[in-house]
């Protein structure tokens, strides 16, 4: 086939596949191949597919994706996935995801024969950025993820922008090695990625900063901590002592007046510190030590009134009374009451 007398015929489908399991993370591509009379071309034609950064540009730099294939036309008609064989960056099948937070371009090479213009990419291949692993181009690279201009932090993996008038509700994640992992601003992005009203933060070394108040769903700051093995099993609600034999571990309290007591197995923590990300063990648990909590008690020592201090009881995990101020065995004071029995009330934990 001679590639002076070729006619070319494009007819360009652009469309993602979803798998069961997530995004087919290649473009469909639909073309049509006649020779110069226009008759349908037949058989095995060399292809290159090539995305640009740009319209025009032939940098090396510019270049982004290329791939050679050996593609099957019958009666002129051919269809491909570019992409396809392709690993990604992330050891995934098909084109990376961060390709597409960039304007592109596609150009198309038949038997050495480079068709012009090249094709702007338009919505569906940037839909791949949607799904797992998603990409949003950040709206405030000047000239597109990795560019030249005056920002120096590429927020490109997700950026959320909304408002008008010169503001914006941002929420950014870095992609690149410096500055915070996530910002959130409500005021206007100027130069250099400043923001005037900075409302909240994570910081390269994983500080969480915010511009006001935390407000959780509990009403009580616990510690993730982890039950000795060898106590009986513990519950929401449970009083906990500090374990006897193990270090930093708490047990079912289950005598009078421990001077051990540690604080309550909290149902529902508005906050929970200790247990830093790499703490995988299976056996911590929010131990509350401040705040109002749920807590499991016993009239045992007589009917528990409004303000009454509470301690442990002989009822293993349960709070009772406390008529003696013993250093180191109150756990709080009740705020509710129970006249008799066994049963659940809140507790303003006072550990002392």
């Amino acid at each position: 086939m001679n590639k002076t007398n070729l006619t070319i015929l494009i007819t360009f489908l652009f469309a993602l596949l979803l798998t069961a399991c997530g995004p087919d993370k290649t473009i469909g591509y639909q073309g049509r191949l006649t020779d110069s009379a226009g008759n349908p071309i037949n058989g095995n034609v060399s292809i290159t597919f090539r995305l640009w950064t740009c319209s025009t540009c032939t940098t090396s730099g510019s270049k982004i994706f290329e791939k050679t294939e050996t593609v099957n036309v019958v009666n002129g008609l051919f269809n491909y996935e570019i992409g396809s064989a392709v690993v990604d960056a992330y050891q995934l099948d098909g084109l990376d995801p961060a390709l597409f937070a960039q304007p592109l371009w596609l150009e198309i090479v038949v038997a050495g024969q480079t068709l012009t213009p090249r094709q702007k990419l338009l919505g569906a291949p940037y839909a791949m950025t949607l799904a797992g692993g998603a990409v949003i181009g950040s709206i405030h690279e000047g000239n597109g993820p990795g560019g030249g201009d005056s920002t120096d932090i590429n927020y490109g993996t997700l950026t959320v922008g909304a408002g008008g008038g010169g503001t914006a509700l941002v929420l950014g994640v870095r992609t690149n090695a410096t500055g915070d992992l996530i910002r959130g601003c409500s005021a206007s992005i100027v130069t250099g990625r400043q923001c005037s009203d900075l409302e909240f933060r994570v910081t390269s070394t994983g500080q969480v900063r915010a511009d006001g108040t935390f407000t959780g769903g509990g009403a009580d700051f616990a510690e993730l901590i982890a039950v000795d093995p060898q106590s009986a099993q513990v519950k929401p609600g449970d009083v906990l002592i500090i374990s006897p034999t193990v270090d930093r571990a708490v047990a079912l309290a289950s005598e009078p007046y421990s001077t051990a007591i540690a604080g309550v197995y909290s149902t529902e923590p508005g906050f929970i510190g200790g247990g830093g990300a790499e703490d995988t063990a299976d056996n911590l648990i929010p131990v509350a030590i401040v705040g109002i909590v749920p807590v499991k008690v016993s009239a045992e020592n007589g009917p528990i009134q409004r303000g009454d201090l509470l301690t442990s009881a002989s009822l293993p995990g349960h709070a009772m009374k406390a008529t003696e101020a013993i250093p180191g065995a109150i756990l709080g004071k009740a705020m509710g009451e129970l006249e008799s029995g066994t049963g659940v009330i809140l507790v303003l934990l006072l550990l002392k």
